[in-house]
């Protein structure tokens, strides 16, 4: 059996796959919280005051009583919180980088009451910034809770 040469090419882009996964190992700490931050994010969370009156329908954009901007999640960004009973309202503010998200019975939204509950705190928007949200919101709940995530809530 005769092992092939690796080409120049290939070994370049070895070499930078390999920058990048040292340079990620070296900085995860930026990029996921620690166990305590992470179950202690939600004390940052705000909530919608009053009911949201819809501002853009086709960017699915609400306002509340204070003039903070809401955006209405689609089914399968919803995915994590029962999309099929619940609607999921997260803060739009394109200058910032986290985010707070609550959800609310449909039936409740639909019949104008303001029943939301808390959801969760996000170091980084589920909008704006999918892969840090997912490396510093999503990942951390199968690394440090797994199971018992719903308890810290």
């Amino acid at each position: 059996m005769k092992l092939t040469s690796f080409n120049k090419n290939q070994i370049i882009f070895l070499l930078i796959l390999l920058f990048f996964f040292l340079y990620i190992f070296l900085r995860i700490h930026i990029f996921i919280p620690s166990f305590k931050q992470h179950i202690e994010r939600n004390k940052d969370n705000i909530f919608p005051k009053g009911k949201l009156i819809l501002l853009n329908k086709d960017k699915k954009l609400y306002n509340d009583e204070s003039n903070i901007i809401w955006y209405k999640r689609n089914f399968f960004e919803s995915i994590f919180h029962n999309p099929f009973k619940n609607y999921i309202f997260e803060e739009y503010n394109e200058d910032k980088f986290s985010s707070s998200e609550v959800e609310i019975l449909k039936d409740d939204f639909n019949k104008g009451l303001t029943t939301y509950k808390l959801s969760s705190y996000n170091y980084y928007s589920s909008i704006f910034y999918k892969i840090q949200h997912f490396f510093a919101d999503v990942l951390p709940i199968g690394i440090y809770l797994a199971p018992k995530y719903k308890i810290y809530n």
